[in-house]
């Protein structure tokens, strides 16, 4: 049979396909093993060369097994379309073939069930509705071929190209140089694309490399190959440059090191999770240059920005931060300390973990594992004579009571809650038990955040299904007149942007002033749409409203709005 090449991941999950239907026996699959080694071709080519197993069988199963239509991928020319819609190298690390595109539909044909996992991957990354069909593996492999000799080269390679380097002298080689020089090239060119996130997995037939770029996560099939066939060295490479005990199997384990990519150096903060399949590994990447940011870089609107420089440069009283994991709080709060940053100033932080070192700053680690807590940093800090405390997260009454009561004497206090947005944070105080004299006397100002994909500028063009909607718009709080000549953009992917119709992200802000009407609200225990009310009164802008701007400037889709503001 020719032309029956897949990957590796394929190739395995056809194998176990083929023994979940009872057409090659566990004898012969280990027949399989040892003329594979013995003939030099894959395990897959080996069975049928052994005459166990044929393309047309394989592919019936796959269409029954998955109620997937048979497609003869002969009759389809190359649609050049494809090419800018998916990466052609994407098509050839994943044996998938998108044949054909109707409307809002792309027809992709596969080989095996494996590629159903990316199909979540491919909607995000297509912006359509991905529609499956089943074509024998000779069927793919012809239709990639054509597909790459009208690019013009050859784009098959699986493997990273891993280049020497020069190792430390104290190095520990166990794993291997090659590890080394994966685990090397891997940070590197996630640090290079500003990914804020590296994920490494095992599963049962696979192992995956995933980057976070700007909040979404990405699959990177380019590393699958040497992962796969090296996933315990890796590993263990992980394990060394985090300090982490190699042996400790059973256990999850947390650690950091610092890595050095172009003369500039990144904290890596590290977590080891053991799973059913083997130990999982998240890397966050903590550039330094995002915790040196200034005030003025964030994008705040004027206004919002003089009442937090004026929350901030108060002698005492209680700043919040509030918003989901990952939405941007401690990069804010890093720069509001950077900006307050004085040598006359006593500044202590208690952090879980610390996420940027900042000179001049007593930063304090937590470690409730062995009782270190934030409620007894806290009590040491008073000792401290600080003139500013930031405190990472208030998890207890006990810590906010002691917070609070700091900020009544002379300190200025930093902290961050989980909550929706800036009044809700108020609600939540009070149902943790602070009397609202406490509130009133000690919060000068809360401030709610989300982070947004910014529109791609590159290749914005208006979204014809949201511009002109009078009544979606009016739904998130347009106002009809706004509404009818309202012009809402989406990115339609282009070279700068990866084909996401996004690039970069941005902040999204409301900033609540607490002054004497608010603090009398508050004193008369008024619930939290009396307080909005009072709020709005005295100019407050919703994270919404702000959002709505984004949108009508072009910055924000109409998806991204939906996603980060439209539940909140």
């Amino acid at each position: 049979m020719n032309n029956t090449r897949l990957d590796t991941t394929s190739e395995q999950n056809i194998l176990n396909m083929l023994m979940d239907n009872s057409i090659i026996t566990s004898d012969q699959m280990s027949k399989i093993n040892l003329t594979s080694n013995e003939i030099g071709k894959s395990k897959l080519e080996t069975a049928f060369e052994l005459n166990l197993t044929n393309e047309n069988q394989i592919l019936k199963i796959l269409s029954s097994n998955y109620s997937l239509p048979i497609i003869d991928l002969q009759k389809y020319k190359i649609d050049q379309k494809i090419k800018k819609i998916i990466d052609t190298r994407y098509i050839v690390d994943h044996s998938l073939v998108p044949f054909e595109i109707s409307d809002e539909t792309l027809k992709i044909a596969i080989a095996d069930g494996s590629k159903l996992s990316l199909m979540k991957n491919l909607k995000t990354m297509t912006k359509m509705e991905p529609e499956l069909y089943a074509a024998s593996i000779s069927n793919i492999n012809e239709f990639i071929e054509r597909l790459t000799k009208t690019d013009g080269k050859k784009t098959s390679e699986h493997n990273v190209k891993i280049e020497k380097i020069e190792k430390n002298k104290d190095e520990l080689v166990d794993v291997g140089e090659e590890v080394i020089v994966f685990g090397n090239k891997l940070i590197a060119d996630a640090i290079n694309i500003g990914a804020s996130d590296i994920h490494i997995e095992c599963f049962r037939n696979s192992a995956t490399i995933r980057f976070r770029e700007d909040g979404i996560l990405y699959i990177k099939d380019k590393y699958s190959k040497f992962l796969q066939e090296n996933y315990n060295a890796v590993v263990n490479r992980v394990k060394m440059m985090s300090k982490l005990d190699i042996a400790e199997k059973r256990k999850p384990q947390d650690g950091g090191s610092t890595f050095k990519n172009d003369k500039k150096e990144v904290d890596l903060r590290v977590s080891i999770l053991p799973t059913k399949n083997n130990e999982r590994i998240v890397m966050r990447i903590l550039n330094k240059d995002a915790g040196d940011k200034a005030l003025s870089e964030l994008g705040f609107e004027s206004k919002d920005l003089e009442r937090l420089i004026k929350a901030i440069t108060n002698p005492q009283g209680m700043v919040l931060v509030t918003g989901p994991t990952g939405s941007g709080k401690t990069t804010t709060l890093y720069s509001v300390l950077k900006h307050i940053n004085k040598p006359g100033m006593n500044i202590l932080t208690a952090e879980d973990p610390v996420e940027y070192e900042m000179e001049g700053v007593g930063q304090v680690q937590i470690k409730e594992d062995i009782g270190y807590t934030f409620e007894i940093a806290l009590r040491s800090f008073l000792r401290q004579d600080p003139e500013v405390i930031f405190v990472g997260e208030m998890r207890d009454q006990i810590t906010v009571d002691i917070a609070l009561k700091a900020a009544l004497t002379g300190h200025l206090v930093f902290s961050t809650l989980h909550t929706n947005n800036a009044l809700a944070s108020i609600t939540r105080l009070q149902n943790m038990g602070t009397p609202n004299y406490l509130l009133a006397s000690a919060l000068t100002l809360i401030m709610a955040q989300r982070l947004a994909r910014k529109t791609c500028s590159e290749c914005r063009i208006i979204d014809e299904t949201t511009t002109g909607n009078a009544q979606l718009l009016n739904s998130i709080g347009f106002e009809p007149e706004q509404s009818s000549r309202a012009k809402i953009y989406k990115g339609s992917g282009c070279d700068h942007c990866n084909d996401l119709g996004y690039k970069g992200r941005m902040g999204v802000y409301e900033i609540l002033e607490i002054d004497k009407n608010l603090k009398q609200g508050i004193l008369s225990n008024l619930q939290q749409l009396d307080l909005n009310a009072i709020a709005k009164k005295n100019g407050f802008r919703t994270m919404q409203n702000m959002g709505h701007e984004l949108l009508l400037s072009g910055d924000l889709s109409f998806s991204e709005y939906s996603k980060v503001l439209q539940s909140n």
